[in-house]
C-alpha cells in the first residue's frame, strides 16, 4: 500500500513497514505496525489499537521491534486500514 496515494493524513510512522492484523475472539481484531526488516514470526509489532495492546498484556508480551510511531501522530487511518484488511481476509 502506498500511504501518500491512499490516505489524507500524514504517514504516522518513522520508517517504512506494514500494518498487520490478527483476529482473536478474546479481544477482536488486533492491529499492529511492523517495521521493514522486522516482519517475521519472531517479531512482535507495535500495537495500534486497544485490542492489540490488551492481547499483548494478557500474554505477558511486549513489542520487540523498534518503536516507530511519530510523536503526536494520528493513528486512526492506520487502524482503519488494518481493520479493513483483516475484514477482507476473513471474508
Amino acid at each position: 500500500m502506498f500511504w501518500f496515494a491512499d490516505h489524507d493524513r500524514p504517514y504516522p510512522f518513522t520508517t517504512s513497514g506494514q500494518i498487520s492484523c490478527v483476529y482473536y475472539p478474546d479481544f477482536g481484531i488486533e492491529v499492529y505496525f511492523e517495521p521493514a526488516g522486522y516482519i517475521d514470526e519472531s517479531s512482535i509489532g507495535t500495537p495500534l489499537n486497544k485490542a492489540a495492546a490488551k492481547s499483548l498484556k494478557k500474554d505477558g508480551m511486549t513489542p520487540n521491534v523498534p518503536y516507530s510511531i511519530k510523536k503526536g501522530a494520528d493513528l486512526s487511518e492506520a487502524i482503519e486500514a488494518g481493520l479493513k484488511a483483516c475484514g477482507e481476509q476473513r471474508e
